[in-house]
């Protein structure tokens, strides 16, 4: 029961977050969806260059296009634990789309022993999925996929699991 409010707790506080992106620079920026990604192992804090629009329309299979940061990550500033957000939708509601979230040093171990949780290989040091969420951690920077889909459960955990593969390819 512990580990289930730990989850609900933790999705709450990404919720508070859900557009966000380091307040401590500035005015969030907004790039291009079809920004291109950093090279494998380029160090971003900027989401929307680590997981970009191109990435989900072909693991979704319908054009999507990035949607507007419209908030600052809960108590910003350089203690902030949320670093960037970045979310991508598609003009078809029923299509769906896919939010990626950095964070800065999040533990996520506990989530090993979460009931429905399972480890993701080939996804960063360490990855969870349980859809419509994904979870993982590569280096100092945590990751964390949501995807918003009509797709059956099964197409939903491929896609997520394909994205964090790509997503951790780039942190």
């Amino acid at each position: 029961m512990r580990l289930a409010a730990a989850v609900l707790s933790l999705l709450a506080v990404v919720s508070l977050g859900a557009c966000s992106s380091d307040s401590s620079a500035g005015p969030p920026a907004t790039p291009a969806p079809t920004a291109s990604a950093p090279p494998p192992g380029a160090l971003t804090s900027d989401a929307c260059r680590v997981l970009t629009a191109a990435d989900v329309q072909a693991v979704l299979g319908v054009p999507v296009a990035q949607l507007p940061l419209t908030s600052p990550p809960p108590g910003g500033g350089p203690d902030a634990t949320l670093v960037s957000g970045c979310t991508y939708a598609s003009a078809n509601a029923s299509a769906g789309g896919v939010s990626l979230y950095l964070y800065r040093d999040l533990t996520i171990d506990y989530f090993a022993n979460v009931p429905g949780f399972q480890a993701v290989p080939g996804a960063g040091d360490v990855a969870y999925v349980h859809a419509p969420m994904l979870i993982g951690r590569k280096g100092h920077v945590t990751f964390q996929l949501m995807i918003d889909s009509t797709a059956d459960p099964a197409k939903a955990d491929a896609a997520l699991r394909t994205l964090a593969r790509a997503t951790a390819a780039r942190l």
